[in-house]
């Protein structure tokens, strides 16, 4: 059995490109940050913050809350290669019964480690690894086994479309309580003036949770608007 959410997405992407790249031939700023804003091993620092509404979650059949601070730091390894290091780091609102009241608290934090070959068409890839760092403040928001597996993204950017995925899969040194595999894939497309609409719903499996309890596979959208700040 997969468990199924309807996700919503809200989002604030804070962002810097590097100064060494060349500026975009698009006169269209705004678009052109926004297209860059939506590739996750873009050669720019970007920290996206973005609130997911996860419905008819657990046993109570309520609103999941979780607060994904997302920060992508890239850096330039030589001529060829980027290394990509992308960080998400969840703060979860769990439902605590059937009627009310909510439980916060920290989630384990993934980061994955990308290497990506600059750019030269509308392809990109990466391969790396990704870390399970045990830092949830609560069992129920994650355990406490330090994990590492391999990663991949994959995505195309061709016109005013961003699209692609992400997965990996972690796996315990020491026990056998840890074995989650996590996916996401992401969809943009760039209106101009910096408009956009997309989807980026997270999947996760956790495969030492009980058979019927192991998926969680949302879906939904959202939209937003890229505004440049300064220079």
């Amino acid at each position: 059995m997969i468990t199924s959410a309807i996700l919503l997405i809200c989002s604030i992407n804070i962002s810097a490109q590097d100064s060494t790249d060349p500026p975009p031939n698009n006169t269209d700023t705004n678009q052109d940050l926004s297209k860059a804003a939506a590739n996750p091993v873009a050669n720019m620092i970007s920290i996206p913050i973005q609130l997911n509404w996860n419905f008819g979650i657990g046993a109570y059949d309520r609103t999941q809350k979780v607060f994904n601070i997302q920060p992508v730091l890239p850096f330039r390894l030589n001529d060829k290669w980027n290394v990509i290091n992308r960080i998400i780091i969840p703060i979860i609102g769990q439902p605590e019964n059937a009627e009310s009241g909510t439980s916060w608290g920290i989630g384990n934090t993934v980061i994955s480690s990308f290497f990506v070959p600059l750019a030269k068409g509308d392809f990109t890839w990466g391969i790396g690894s990704a870390l399970n760092i045990p830092t949830s403040t609560a069992p129920e928001f994650g355990g406490d086994d330090f994990g590492i597996g391999p990663a991949v993204i994959m995505l195309i950017t061709p016109g005013q479309w961003v699209g692609g995925f992400t997965f990996n899969h972690t796996w315990s040194y020491r026990t056998d309580e840890l074995n989650a595999f996590f996916a996401q894939y992401f969809v943009t497309y760039n209106f101009s003036k910096g408009w956009y609409v997309n989807s980026a719903p997270v999947i996760t499996a956790d495969y030492t949770a009980e058979e019927g309890e192991r998926w969680i596979v949302p879906f939904g959208g959202g939209g937003g608007k890229i505004v440049k700040a300064g220079s």
